[in-house]
């Protein structure tokens, strides 16, 4: 297979959006092909691996970057990365403007390897499909909830070789289940399990690279998230069906992990 590169990039910024989707792209790199090295981008960037692998570099260290895993580069980052002998196919897009970190820092998704199994190849594809449109409002909001459905995909520090059939796969089982109970905390999860809660605590960390209360809320929000953005429920009910106990200590969080209220993120997104 030859080294292929399909892309597609906004040339136009949208002073009224605090974040975008810049750029989204399909490539296929084939030794010795390799992209340029790039320092400071200002954009945050996600590469999806579909097959093969690269050596991605990052503070001096080196990192492979397998199937099943993505890439972040933050905003500020210098891109340096390599495919390995046998091609690196990957998909990626970047997001840009005044508040791109914070998106990704209010999703958990942390600079370097991240794990996410299968690559939702249709969600980048719709991006590139509003895309290649003309940038009107309506198209980039299409594209950037589209980006918005693939980051909530992704899950910080885990690797499932560590935590399959253990301890904390099985509290993260519950948890995706339970969290729209408003009860539904740690001390539940461990008393479900029939364990102590230090304990568990300490798995579901070394495992998730995430504290047990901490995926507890990224759960309520990513919920959040998703109904702000496909109901025109009342903030009130998504509240209660995310999870959380009061309308206010909802906005509270989404504010802390999105940068928006959730009227305000409603606002953003809409079509």
């Amino acid at each position: 297979m030859q080294t292929f590169r399909h892309y597609y990039e906004s040339c136009e910024i949208d002073p009224q959006l605090s974040f975008y989707v810049r750029s989204c792209g399909y490539f296929n790199l084939m030794p010795p092909d390799r992209e340029a090295y790039r320092s400071c981008v200002n954009f945050g960037e996600i590469f999806w691996c579909i097959r093969g692998g690269c050596i991605f570099k990052h503070k001096l260290k080196e990192y492979v970057l397998k199937p099943g895993y993505v890439w972040y580069y933050p905003v500020g980052s210098c891109h340096d990365y390599q495919p390995l002998p046998g091609g690196f196919e990957y998909r990626f897009f970047t997001i840009a403007g005044l508040q791109a970190s914070i998106l990704f820092a209010g999703l958990d998704i942390r600079p370097g390897l991240n794990y996410a199994g299968t690559c939702p190849e249709d969600l980048f594809s719709l991006i590139e499909l509003n895309m290649k449109e003309v940038p009107t409002r309506s198209f980039r909001m299409h594209a950037l909830a589209a980006a918005f459905q693939i980051l909530t995909m992704i899950s910080p520090g885990q690797h499932p070789e560590m935590v399959r059939g253990s301890m904390a796969e099985k509290a993260k089982a519950l948890i995706d289940s339970g969290f729209r109970d408003c009860e539904f905390n740690v001390e539940k999860t461990a008393a479900l399990l029939g364990v102590h809660r230090g304990s568990l605590s300490r798995a579901f960390s070394e495992g998730y690279g995430i504290t047990v209360t901490h995926y507890i809320t990224r759960c309520r929000v990513r919920h959040a998230i998703k109904l702000l953005k496909e109901t025109d429920l009342p903030i009130r009910d998504i509240a209660r069906q995310s999870g959380f106990n009061t309308q206010e200590y909802f906005s509270r969080v989404f504010l802390e992990q999105t940068g928006f209220t959730p009227a305000a993120f409603r606002k953003q997104t809409a079509g």
